[in-house]
């Protein structure tokens, strides 16, 4: 006892005040205030991930003391490994998994048929979107309030593809005049920006014309605007939701995509009102009145759709689902051709073939006998799909399955679509699914009565990347056709390999169930002797 005290310098007396001071202190109210905050807290959120919400088998918990949070941050860094694990635990009944925004119920395949038929009263694909999106803080909630760019998209875009493949061609041959010298010499470009600006282009010539679509005010704005989304997405789902009014309102992510849409209503707000004007005298240019904008000017209905600065907003809106739908997969494309380059010669020869066997020329009904290519697209997309997660629904009242599962009204669902797409159940060809066969949906398009299926823009209740039914993905036929323009181009004109010392085909990246091409991804390219492209 003694040599402790003369350690530590301290006598029986001395210890004895200390205690006796410690004694005095008050630990202060606030104390116990946010003591008992952090404690509801944390009860609240184990009693919503394991007692209340969908009642169903949980995945990605790996005890029951993890709060939401927790789970949340595990499928941010390990999706795809959450959802094998619960598909494979029951690919024939539903299992969930928890966000910070949703509980999530992941439906097996039986279940398809069964959802496609309940009318969107009960089962919403549009607010499910809007949720993923964040719509309330990034305003993507215009969908909610106008379904005018789905009608138009449907009824006017894919019904005129044949009437606008020429000028996509011809945006496509302006745009690639911006590539880097590459005559005579291998030079590195990265492919992510590079189809990126590509896609804006020729997506801007079918949503606005001539001469909108070479603005770079606009080309920034449709970019930037998709870019800025995703990120605020992915940022602020790694919080509570009771923060996100908050990190809304920090994130300048979020600042820019505002900043964005006040850019495209500057932009559109006075070409949209010289445009109905020449519309009410039937004197606007036939060039213009065919492109996305002009339809959306003559098809909006009276009130709230037609104020222009609601149309500009949706402009940009469109831009987002079109650019990076079509941007990923031709990224995709290309780093899985320069991987497996044994398939570029079959390609070219099929494209040759076809152009070639047109007496009247390239034309749109070309691109459809491309199946060689059209089968590399959807097997690059069957291994690289843009989301592990698709045909989602919040449920607008509640529903019971055949199989007994209770979906109560509120409910998140969707289907594991990358895990189907790796199934043998689901996967048919000589080859196993988890081999990659650029040509594997060629050859089953050998077989006549499966002539018409298997190809990119097609859904089926195991194919379900653009969705199934009626509220498919109405810009899929547009997307396919565009990726096809700029790869048969592309392919025909330029020779690529991987980059020497840079470890293959480059890796994706990923963020909750988000799959992205790397954006740092590098090939090299250089431009053939001669160029064989059809257009």
């Amino acid at each position: 006892m003694d040599s402790t005290l003369n350690v530590t310098g301290l006598d029986g007396k001395g210890i004895q005040r200390i205690l006796d001071t410690t004694a005095r202190i008050e630990t202060p109210p606030w104390y116990w205030i946010a003591l008992t905050l952090v404690l509801s807290g944390y009860l609240l959120s184990l009693a919503s991930v394991h007692v209340l919400g969908p009642k169903a088998p949980l995945v990605g918990i790996q005890s029951i003391f993890e709060p939401r949070i927790v789970g949340n941050w595990r499928f941010f860094r390990n999706s795809s490994k959450i959802i094998d694990e619960g598909y494979n635990k029951s690919k024939s009944k539903a299992f969930k998994f928890v966000r910070n925004d949703a509980d999530m119920v992941i439906l097996p395949a039986s279940a398809v048929e069964e959802i496609r038929a309940l009318p969107r009263e009960v089962a919403n694909p549009t607010i499910a979107h809007a949720h993923n999106l964040l719509g309330n803080f990034t305003k993507m909630d215009l969908i909610l309030r106008s379904d005018l760019h789905f009608r138009m998209i449907q009824t006017k875009v894919t019904p005129n593809l044949g009437a606008l493949t020429g000028p996509m061609e011809e945006e496509i041959r302006w745009a690639m005049q911006r590539f880097p010298d590459c005559k005579d010499k291998w030079t590195m470009i990265k492919p992510y920006h590079t189809m990126l600006d590509l896609v804006a282009s020729t997506s801007a010539r079918v949503f606005v014309g001539l001469p909108l679509c070479r603005d770079p005010a606009w080309l920034e704005a449709s970019v930037q605007f998709t870019e800025n989304i995703f990120v605020t997405v992915c940022t602020m789902r790694l919080f509570p939701t009771f923060m996100h009014p908050l990190l809304a309102w920090l994130l300048p992510s979020n600042w820019r995509s505002a900043a964005y849409i006040a850019r495209a209503q500057k932009i559109f707000v006075p070409e949209i009102l010289r445009r109905r004007a020449l519309l009410s005298q039937n004197k606007l240019d036939p060039s213009t009145a065919q492109t996305l904008l002009s339809w959306m000017i003559e098809c909006a209905s009276p009130g709230p759709e037609q104020n222009p600065l609601h149309l500009a907003h949706l402009e940009i809106v469109i831009s987002l689902a079109a650019i990076h739908t079509s941007q990923m997969n031709a990224v995709h494309v290309l780093y899985d051709l320069a991987a497996r380059p044994s398939y570029i010669d079959d390609l070219r020869d099929e494209i040759q073939s076809v152009a070639s066997s047109t007496p009247a020329g390239w034309t749109k009904s070309s691109y459809a006998q491309l199946r060689k290519l059209d089968s590399f697209m959807k097997e690059s997309q069957r291994f690289n799909p843009p989301s592990v997660l698709s045909y989602h629904r919040v449920m607008t009242a509640p529903h019971t399955l055949a199989d007994g599962t209770h979906l109560p009204r509120n409910s998140h669902i969707s289907l594991p679509v990358h895990a189907m797409l790796l199934d043998p159940q689901n996967v048919s060809g000589p080859a196993p699914p988890d081999e990659f066969d650029g040509l594997r949906y060629s050859r089953l398009r050998q077989n006549p009565r499966e002539a018409h299926l298997h190809q990119f823009a097609t859904t089926a209740k195991n194919s379900l990347n653009f969705g199934h039914g009626a509220a498919a993905c109405p810009g899929r036929f547009f997307a396919s056709l565009e990726i096809k323009c700029i790869l048969v181009r592309f392919i025909m004109n330029y020779d690529f390999r991987l980059v020497e010392g840079d470890g293959g085909r480059p890796q994706n990246l990923r963020a909750h169930e988000f799959i992205f091409p790397n954006p740092e991804g590098r090939l090299e390219i250089k431009e053939r002797e001669k160029g064989e492209s059809p257009f």
